[in-house]
């Protein structure tokens, strides 16, 4: 340490006023090492009459701090002119917090004064750019504590908390912290707006809604049953007001950040100890919190108040839904209520209609596959399937398309279940089963209200398509969708379903199978160095791979520790060309329309899913989790 900076005191001297070893003891242990080489630190610790932990304190202690002012004089921070010229817009004098007005004029930068600070108390100063923190660390410390002082928790060290303070010289914060904590408290030094900036970031993208209800337990017990029947305005404004001081709370909290989060659904699952919450964000499941089984039924009552449920009724399964206003922009919940062993199960399926991409060239499609899929969507009639498994952007899918032909001089209704977007300018119903809106019952209502083009959401029974066949024979377009793994396991389907064989082939344009692939995080993409070693194994034609590179997320606070942030859809686009029309009506295996498919240029999920590795878009894991070898 640079001695303009500080004075230090004899060791000796120290370790006496420490009480740690007396005068008599210190002079023997002296006399006995003169000559020996060795220095009074080793010794003390090799006799264990010193900890490395105390003797570390004790050698901080030794130093004799210079004020703030020679710090950073002698460190270079600031000249004599700087604080002259301050000295003389103050009549003379420096004012107390004079570093302050240092960095807003510029003579002082705040990283600078971080530092001196940390020289002055003798502490580490660190640079958070780089750094993150562990969720684990967050629940040691209340959060309103942290905003309150500006601090972070940086690191755990068996009985020892290392936080990251802006000011080291807060006495009150670290009395506050050793209280609060239980833990011996060491500091590093940060600038103020990084501690800011970290902290806001961590709050903000942080899945464990434990930091938030800390004490989540405890804030529910004593509620009664009756208190979920509070009602609180469904905006925006109210979630973010509402305090996780009662199962309200803490439900409008869990709605606010699920939507923050882009989640597509919340679970609550019932187990005979705890319930459990969890979010779907890009696919996956993320446990976010838990809480005491004796709370289910406050939880459930709450969730089936918003959907306008049957709070009595335990036995039997319920369907409902609500809505909230978030941001300007119509938040709706599909909510469905299930019996089980340990009580009812819930799941909150989350439609925001601003988060409906209607543009079809950002939705993943190569570029001959979108060429093809315009192409046959542009036709005056006829009919385009597109399958896939729940959730996997079927919907999107066709309302991009729609989104593509609608025009003034056209007719375009859909029937949906929900309706997940609105049009401005289309006719669209929602199914309503309860009152007899089936898919069929409104499809065929829908060809007696004179379209020009017809989506149905989805095909689910004989009844259904055969209605959607028929108006696709008489001059409709008709867009929908169908489970189905694959385009050739669409065609058995529907023909499972009864639909004639020749009315298929007559009305078929189109069939699109898709899925959705995680993206790779763009905030910790890295190459991945082991993909070579087992890529050859995955690809067939290798030939040209050689130098390519592939990429992997390492994972980070943007994408919940996954490498993954976002989705984009793989497709398999089908044309029913001449040919491929042929076969189907010879009856032809499913291998056989499969290859002729290929040859015509169509590509399986697993080529685009490949396309999409290459391009560096996804990965080779994701790949082989979405898809499976040809």
């Amino acid at each position: 340490m640079d001695d303009t900076i500080f004075r230090k005191v004899p060791l000796r001297d120290a370790l006496i006023a420490s009480g740690t070893v007396d005068s008599e003891s210190l002079s023997k242990i002296e006399s006995e090492i003169s000559g020996s080489g060795k220095t009074l630190e080793q010794v003390l610790l090799k006799r264990e009459i010193l900890r490395p932990e105390q003797l570390e304190d004790i050698l901080v202690s030794v130093i004799i701090k210079r004020d703030i002012t020679e710090v950073l004089l002698s460190e270079g921070f600031v000249t004599q002119e700087s604080l002259d010229a301050l000295r003389s817009e103050n009549s003379g004098k420096i004012p107390t917090k004079y570093p302050q007005q240092l960095i807003q004029k510029g003579f002082l930068s705040e990283a600078d004064y971080a530092r001196a600070l940390a020289i002055e108390h003798g502490v580490e100063f660190i640079d958070l750019s780089e750094f993150d923190i562990e969720d684990e660390l967050l629940g040691l410390v209340d959060v309103e504590l942290m905003q309150r002082y500006n601090f972070i928790p940086f690191r755990k060290v068996d009985n020892k908390l290392v936080v990251v303070v802006s000011d080291p010289g807060d006495i009150q914060l670290l009395d506050e912290l050793e209280y609060s904590t239980g833990f011996d408290i060491k500091i590093k030094v940060a600038t103020a707006s990084d501690i800011r900036r970290l902290l806001n970031l961590v709050l903000e993208t942080s899945l464990d809604a434990s930091i938030v209800f800390k004490d989540v337990d405890q804030l529910l017990d004593g509620e009664s049953e009756s208190r979920s029947e509070e009602r609180v305005e469904k905006t925006a404004r109210g979630l973010r007001n509402s305090q996780p001081s009662s199962v309200v709370g803490v439900i409008d909290a869990l709605l606010y950040k699920a939507i923050v989060k882009r989640a597509s659904d919340i679970h609550f699952e019932i187990y005979e100890d705890e319930v459990r919450v969890k979010y779907r964000i890009d696919g996956v499941l993320f446990k976010v919190m838990t809480m005491d089984a004796t709370h289910s039924n406050l939880i459930i009552s709450r969730i089936k108040v918003l959907a306008n449920l049957d709070i009595a009724e335990k036995r039997v399964p319920q369907d409902g839904r609500f809505s909230i206003q978030f941001d300007d922009r119509d938040i709706d919940f599909r909510v469905s209520v299930l019996p089980s062993i340990h009580g009812e199960t819930v799941v909150l399926r989350i439609l925001d209609k601003a988060a409906v991409g209607l543009d079809i060239n950002l939705l993943g499609f190569e570029d001959e596959d979108r060429h093809r899929f315009e192409r046959n969507v542009r036709k005056p009639y006829g009919m385009i399937l597109v399958a896939g498994p729940t959730g996997s952007g079927k919907t999107t899918t066709l309302y991009s398309a729609i989104n593509m032909i609608n025009t003034p001089q056209d007719k375009l209704i859909t029937i949906e279940d929900p309706v997940e977007f609105q049009f401005d300018d289309i006719v669209q119903i929602a199914v309503n089963e309860k009152q007899g809106l089936s898919f069929a019952a409104g499809l065929r209502s829908i060809v007696r209200q004179d379209p020009d083009k017809i989506m149905v959401g989805e095909i689910r029974d004989t009844e259904t398509a055969q209605i959607a066949v028929n108006a696709a024979l008489t001059g409709h377009l008709v867009l929908s969708s169908i489970h189905a793994n694959n385009v050739i396991d669409s065609i058995s389907r529907l023909t499972n379903m009864g639909i004639d064989i020749y009315q298929f082939v007559s009305s078929f344009n189109l069939i699109v199978s898709q899925r959705l692939v995680r993206k790779i995080c763009n905030h910790c993409k890295i190459v991945d160095e082991k993909a070579k070693k087992h890529i050859r194994s995955l690809v067939e034609d290798w030939d040209g791979h050689e130098e390519a590179e592939f990429f992997i997320g390492k994972g980070c606070r943007y994408c919940h520790r996954t490498g993954y942030s976002g989705r984009v859809g793989i497709y398999e686009v089908m044309a029913m060309t001449p040919s491929i029309k042929r076969l189907v009506l010879e009856g032809a295996s499913p291998m056989i329309i499969l290859d002729q498919a290929l040859k015509e240029g169509m590509q399986t999920l697993r080529k685009a899913t490949w396309k999409k590795v290459h391009e560096g878009i996804t990965t080779i894991d994701e790949m082989n989790r979405v898809t499976f070898e040809d």
